[in-house]
């Protein structure tokens, strides 16, 4: 079954993960398969789908032993802010490695996703299955928009990701 995970996330982060500044994610409770297609909602004041990149390698665990990864690692573009953020938390937390992050040139606007069926962006992360109308929308905006060199390079990269095991 082919997966997008749509994940909200405010646009400085983006950014920075678009531009290949951050090279982990920090989540809450929030577990994805390598390999995966991480698609980026910007959310206020930009509210729309800016990007994508790949789940590489993955971290799950108790905060403070996420915290001591990090330190001990130094990934850039995660923050004191990030550790501190992480470390007060009670729950589960993942560090999703930055893979092949690629800007589209034209954003997905919020109005455009709710004419394809998504009533409300996600608070933190949706799962789009194939059949969901928003994955179908991703995929064709991915072909209009990026072009098929785009895709044969992401197939490459993908590729490349699932025999990287």
């Amino acid at each position: 079954m082919s997966l997008i995970i749509l994940l909200s996330i405010k646009p400085k982060y983006a950014e920075e993960i678009l531009s290949c500044y951050k090279e982990y994610e920090l989540r809450r409770g929030v577990v994805f398969r390598k390999g995966c297609r991480i698609v980026l909602y910007a959310s206020t004041p930009l509210r729309a789908i800016i990007g994508e990149f790949t789940a590489g390698r993955m971290l799950t665990g108790e905060p403070d032993e996420i915290v001591e990864f990090i330190r001990a690692t130094g990934p850039r573009g995660v923050t004191e802010e990030d550790i501190s953020y992480i470390a007060e938390e009670r729950c589960r937390v993942s560090a999703i490695e930055v893979i092949n992050p690629v800007k589209y040139r034209h954003a997905i606007t919020l109005g455009e996703l709710r004419m394809h069926g998504l009533r409300n962006p996600p608070r933190s992360y949706l799962v789009l299955r194939l059949e969901h109308p928003v994955h179908a929308k991703i995929l064709s905006f991915s072909m209009v928009y990026l072009g098929s060199s785009f895709l044969a390079t992401r197939l490459a990269q993908y590729r490349r990701t699932f025999t990287s095991y």
